[in-house]
């Protein structure tokens, strides 16, 4: 595709994933008309991102009480206005629960979700066990079990979006952004595809906002990270969703779409090592994913079969985990969004809604 005629936009938005189509549908719905360029050099489902896979897990148990807070009411506003937008379910509700030692994390969980008055049960072990009886928790004391779970339609919510943003106005240009400037009207984007001016952006490019912006390096560091698929007896709605919060590593899973598969993965953080490079060829990794196999069969009776198949996502991780929402101090009509991938599907109608109000005001 080419550059845009006329060049001058109302709002741009770079990168398509999930917070990126959020943000655009926002800007889309809440301004008819507006002029708006959703900016990607890759197609729509393509497998280079943290956006691709046909489930996530949706849940609320978190050790931050304004990060359960968050989560619950994107649970209960935006996940339930998306489906009906896209005239479909999302969501398979279903339970998901938490454990691991308690000189881990475990406790910081515990307390951040009472505090915020999430739907979190307190079990023992034993009675963990006689709900999940294919589950062992080993280790545990005591075992979080989260109501508000469920596993989300990854795939027919990426896809769906796509369609909505192209049927409110929005233009989709495959091309890369090679650097950003000021310009009278706001900003000036220039891409692969010839310059782009708009009054507003937004930079929603994950793992790839460092290399346009090398400021923000630090904020969105590029982590590959390498998920397996196991043949367990488990399906959504039936099996929990699961974290292990173990001293120094987070484990988590849930039943893939469809039944039949255990997806799982450890959490990479990337920390205490060199980030990894976004456009370098995506290899699954058999050393972590053996890793995790070998901690499958330590916490489910029976284990699972020989990994079936398996997929890389590339986290943009800022510190601690957190979100990094900042309008750029050099050009201040351009908005940062480095969601963190472990946490931005499940609550990216919440921030692309952020995101879009930002941008609008500034239109």
């Amino acid at each position: 595709m080419g550059a845009l005629d006329p060049p001058a936009l109302d709002l741009v938005v770079l990168g398509a994933g999930i917070i990126g189509l959020c943000a655009a549908e926002a800007a889309l719905r809440a301004r008819p008309g507006l002029r708006l360029a959703l900016v990607d050099p890759r197609p729509p489902g393509h497998d280079q991102g943290a956006s691709h896979g046909s489930e996530r897990i949706i849940r609320a148990t978190y050790a931050d009480p304004a990060l359960v807070a968050d989560t619950l009411r994107c649970r209960a506003e935006h996940w339930p206005a998306l489906e009906a937008l896209l005239g479909q379910p999302l969501i398979t509700p279903g339970p998901a629960v938490f454990w691991g030692p308690e000189d881990g994390p475990l406790p910081a969980y515990a307390a951040a979700v009472a505090a915020a008055g999430a739907p979190i049960e307190a079990l023992s072990a034993a009675e963990a066990r006689r709900r999940c009886p294919s589950m062992t928790f080993a280790g545990a004391e005591r075992v979080l079990w989260d109501h508000a779970a469920g596993v989300i339609h990854a795939d027919l919510v990426l896809a769906g979006l796509a369609a909505r943003v192209e049927r409110l106005g929005g233009q989709r240009v495959q091309a890369a952004a090679l650097g950003l400037a000021p310009d009278p009207v706001g900003l000036r984007v220039d891409t692969s595809a010839g310059p782009l001016r708009a009054a507003a952006g937004l930079l929603c490019l994950g793992g790839w906002l460092g290399g346009l912006r090398p400021a923000s390096a630090p904020v969105a560091v590029p982590v590959r990270q390498h998920v397996g698929f196991w043949p367990m007896d488990v399906a959504p709605g039936r099996s929990p969703a699961w974290v292990h919060l173990g001293r120094d590593a987070l484990h988590y899973g849930l039943p893939a779409r469809g039944g039949g598969l255990m997806k799982a993965a450890l959490h990479a953080t990337g920390a205490g090592r060199p980030p990894d490079d976004p456009d370098a060829p995506i290899r699954p990794d058999p050393v972590a994913l053996a890793a995790v196999e070998e901690q499958l069969r330590a916490w489910f009776q029976p284990g699972p079969g020989p990994l079936r198949r398996a997929e890389v996502c590339l986290y943009a991780n800022a510190p601690g985990d957190a979100f990094f929402i900042e309008p750029l101090p050099e050009l201040p009509s351009a908005l940062q969004v480095a969601a963190c991938s472990g946490h931005a599907f499940k609550l990216a109608p919440l921030v692309g809604a952020r995101a879009a109000e930002w941008a609008l005001a500034r239109v």
